[in-house]
């Protein structure tokens, strides 16, 4: 899929992306890809060198782990132009409606730091952490932790309905179809 997208490959990633992505778009992206990755797939240590150059508030590894494992769908340790492109259809602005529930799957997979299927308290935790750190803001000032702290208390008592200290897809999902607002929160 190196080459020039044609017509049939090219439906087929407007398909992945749910038409939220432009052909110019994705035309930009194909090619850029295939410029850095031209067996078509990243590792988590090409997306790590690939992020310090393009991403301006880079917080180095501890980043890595969460966005990497977000885009790798399949969970092969690669990501291929495909993964890369729903992740980009996802988090990208679009004219677009999104669907929150990509949104939330998305998200889950980055929260969910060792893969067992839940989201802990300090899994929330780090994964904020990195993220307000990522925008550039001060995570050890008490102003963030307490940011921090109310996201994570609030999405609990909303979400966790067996009261563990941890949330399941379902018990998200459940939520937002609730209150769509709980996408912003998680």
């Amino acid at each position: 899929m190196g080459g020039k997208i044609s017509k049939e490959q090219m439906q087929e990633l407007r398909k992945t992306t749910r038409n939220r992505l432009t052909k110019k778009e994705i035309e930009k992206y194909h090619k850029f890809w295939y410029e850095l990755y031209p067996n078509g797939e990243m590792t988590k240590d090409g997306f790590s060198k690939f992020a310090k150059l393009a991403l301006p508030n880079w917080n180095g590894e501890s980043d890595v782990e969460y966005l990497f494992r977000a885009m790798d769908q399949n969970k092969d340790g690669t990501v291929t132009f495909k993964e890369f492109l729903f992740f980009q259809s996802i988090t990208s602005p679009s004219s677009e409606p999104m669907n929150p529930m990509e949104l939330i799957d998305l998200a889950f997979d980055m929260y969910d730091e060792d893969g067992d299927g839940f989201v802990t308290v300090d899994e929330m935790r780090e994964c904020l952490h990195n993220m307000f750190k990522a925008k550039g803001m001060q995570v050890s000032t008490s102003v963030v932790q307490s940011q921090i702290d109310n996201r994570i208390n609030n999405l609990l008592n909303i979400a966790d309905k067996n009261r563990d200290g941890k949330l399941t897809k379902e018990e998200i999902f459940l939520a937002c179809e609730k209150d769509p607002q709980i996408v912003a929160m998680f």
